[in-house]
């Protein structure tokens, strides 16, 4: 996946990264950006990698264009342009939705890898540009405007000073809490311990050794309890 846009959005699908130039952000996933990171680690140059790639030579401006114009490491896409049987517009959006199809289709990492016959044997042709628009509206359907982020996390909490005493309130809650949690562990703590016979190499728990524990578990959680009730009394 490689989406663009003006605007900065909050992505929610998983394994999205963002990267931003020249007031432009970019939306990668994961995967796709390793593979990248990779490349412009091993071939340092542009002429290098679009040796490899090869492509009709039709895009090479567009190619330089795009490797000049988008962040690292994106711009080591750029010779996978080259693939296109057709002329492509120095457009970031048409680039990056051109990309977006090609790295869905095939691994660039791996391609270049291939042998030569079968690199020269894969093209695609300009009706790739019309592909990627609907994998980006349902993009932008999910993502949330960046102005928007607090509705994700919940509304900011305001704290109003006073000169009353408010460690009381506080206090009280946290008995309640403590209180509560201490019937979560004692009912947790009644359930039979016979899940090591699910691993290999533990034998079964004897009935006696369990009873034993559940009554140690038992006596740990009253002695906590008491304990926590005499701290905040």
């Amino acid at each position: 996946m490689l989406v663009v846009s003006k605007e900065r959005y909050l992505p929610v699908t998983v394994n999205t990264l963002v990267l931003s130039a020249n007031e432009t952000y970019f939306y990668i996933h994961r995967d796709v950006y390793d593979q990248a990171v990779i490349l412009s680690d091993r071939y340092e140059s542009l002429h290098e990698l679009a040796e490899l790639v090869g492509g009709t030579g039709r895009n090479d401006d567009t190619v330089q264009w795009f490797y000049e114009q988008a962040p690292k490491p994106i711009h080591i896409l750029a010779p996978f342009l080259s693939l296109i049987d057709g002329e492509i517009e120095q457009d970031l959006e048409i680039c990056c939705g051109v990309l977006h199809v090609i790295t869905s289709l095939i691994h660039a990492r791996h391609f270049v890898q291939k042998p030569q016959e079968v690199r020269k044997s894969v093209s695609f042709s300009l009706t790739i540009k019309e592909e990627y628009e609907m994998a980006w509206d349902r993009f932008f359907a999910t993502a949330l405007p960046y102005e928007q982020r607090n509705m994700l996390y919940g509304a900011p909490v305001t704290v109003r000073m006073s000169s009353s005493p408010i460690m009381e309130p506080v206090v009280g809650n946290f008995k309640e809490n403590v209180q509560e949690l201490s019937n979560i562990n004692h009912v947790q703590a009644s359930v039979p311990i016979d899940s090591t016979t699910l691993l290999e190499g533990f034998s079964q728990i004897r009935e006696e050794a369990a009873q034993e524990s559940e009554s140690s578990l038992f006596a740990s959680t009253a002695a906590e309890r008491k304990a926590t009730k005499n701290l905040l009394g």
